[in-house]
């Protein structure tokens, strides 16, 4: 992926602003459980503006309302897996008049200059905006069930339940570490973000969500040996859920880069216990944490543990399939199932799933792209270069680099340099006004020095 989150990351935009949109009473809280999954069409729960940022900003000025916006993009299986299983859970339907609810295509050109003024580093980003100064309220990158995104909204407008001490500091320490975080200064946010746990009783309402801040700011700052620590000694504590998920996804990657074994044990065996049992969390969280327990097995050299959590993280993934009720339910988990069946060295068993939707959803460039390279792992190249081609026609944005790339990597096991050279130059020539992530501008130096490299 291009972007992407360590699961999710809360951004607080200054203090004053939780509350610059009024006291707005939220609807009922959701049924406690796992997701449910319900029609796609949005309409049925939220109704969302698509990629006009002005207008949905203009109307909520006239209802005075705070803004929604899901920023996303189609390659992205977190941004695919809360669309078809959160933003259209029946149980959001009470929030449907709390807001004035915005999609943004972070790919389209036309969303160019809003993506330039509203960065991110991973998607999804969700954001709530005050219509009145044009200013962030929340900034929120990742995943959440519909639960967790009630109560992230309940916070954005300025539903202060906390009113102990204790739990009064702790809230502003996470806030103004968030506030840093969000300026850019990661020293600052590191030193809040721990000033906020230190003050937060385990039954502080946003004690995960401050754990999980802070593990993820040292993650982002590569400070793995604290980014490991702090998971470890947290994450056994922390109620199961998304942020959870993310403390032991992270702190897992962090421990093995920081070679702390002792702790690679512990959350490991909190990753694989949180994949097999924590209902709570969406498919696609719950593949995170099987695909970094798998990773974690492989790398220490443990290649029958490392196929025994690959056939159990597929075996998942298909039953996950298996009960979706609509097709963009089930296509989000493409490119997971694809992962596990790669990891299971049974690329070809990916075909049928990925020929299906393409047909299902004909002008997307998904299905094609991943057919392309699991042909390519097939040594199928004709077959690879014609499904690249067919994504070739269907993409944009700056996701032609990996279509592009792809189309390199098929003419380089042709031995076709001058082929891979010139998609090389087609994929930077085609990306050289887009506005860029951090990590698209990664791909993008990638695919330079590659290209000098030929040369």
């Amino acid at each position: 992926m291009d972007a992407q989150p360590l699961r999710k990351q809360v951004t607080l935009v200054g203090a004053a602003l939780l509350v610059a949109c009024g006291g707005t009473k939220l609807g009922a809280a959701p049924a406690a459980g796992a997701p449910v999954h319900a029609e796609p069409a949005r309409g049925a729960t939220l109704r969302f503006i698509e990629d006009d940022y002005p207008r949905a900003l203009a109307e909520a000025k006239r209802r005075g309302k705070p803004l929604f916006v899901d920023a996303w993009a189609s390659w992205c299986h977190s941004c695919q897996s809360l669309r078809a299983y959160v933003l259209t859970d029946p149980t959001l339907a009470p929030l449907a008049d709390d807001f004035v609810w915005l999609s943004i295509d972070t790919e389209r050109e036309a969303n160019a200059e809003w993506v330039a003024r509203h960065p991110h580093s991973a998607l999804p980003t969700l954001w709530v905006i005050d219509p009145n100064t044009d200013r962030p309220i929340l900034k929120w990158a990742g995943t959440a069930t519909a639960g967790e995104l009630r109560e992230l909204l309940e916070v954005a407008v300025g539903d202060a339940r906390s009113a102990a001490p204790s739990a009064t500091a702790a809230t502003a320490a996470f806030v103004r570490g968030n506030h840093a975080l969000a300026a850019g200064d990661g020293e600052t946010a590191e030193k809040e973000h721990r000033a906020a746990l230190a003050a937060a009783p385990a039954d502080h309402p946003h004690r995960a969500r401050i754990v999980e801040a802070l593990v993820t700011q040292l993650a982002l700052r590569k400070e793995v040996e604290r980014c490991a620590e702090v998971a470890a000694a947290e994450a056994s504590g922390m109620p199961p859920g998304t942020s959870r998920a993310s403390v032991v996804v992270a702190g897992l990657g962090c421990a093995r880069d920081a070679k702390r074994s002792a702790d690679v044990e512990h959350l490991l065996d909190l990753a694989r216990d949180a994949a097999r049992r924590d209902d709570r969390l969406l498919p696609d969280d719950r593949s995170a944490l099987y695909e970094e327990a798998f990773t974690t097995k492989s790398e220490r050299g443990d290649r029958a543990g490392a196929r025994e959590l690959a056939r159990e993280w597929s075996a998942f993934l298909e039953g996950e399939a298996a009960r979706a009720k609509t097709n963009d339910a089930r296509t989000s988990l493409d490119p997971l199932r694809l992962g596990a069946l790669l990891a299971l060295g049974e690329p070809a068993r990916a075909i049928p799933m990925l020929e299906q939707s393409e047909r299902d959803f004909p002008e997307d460039h998904n299905g094609p792209a991943r057919l392309g390279r699991v042909y390519l792992e097939l040594g199928r190249l004709d077959d690879a270069d014609a499904a690249a081609d067919r994504a070739l026609a269907r993409v944009y944005g700056p996701r032609v680099m990996r279509v592009l790339a792809l189309k390199a990597d098929i003419a380089k096991a042709r031995g076709d340099r001058a082929g891979e050279v010139r998609a090389l130059e087609q994929a930077l020539a085609r990306s050289e006004r887009a506005v860029l992530t951090e990590g698209q501008k990664a791909v993008r130096e990638g695919l330079v020095k590659r290209l000098a490299a030929l040369r």
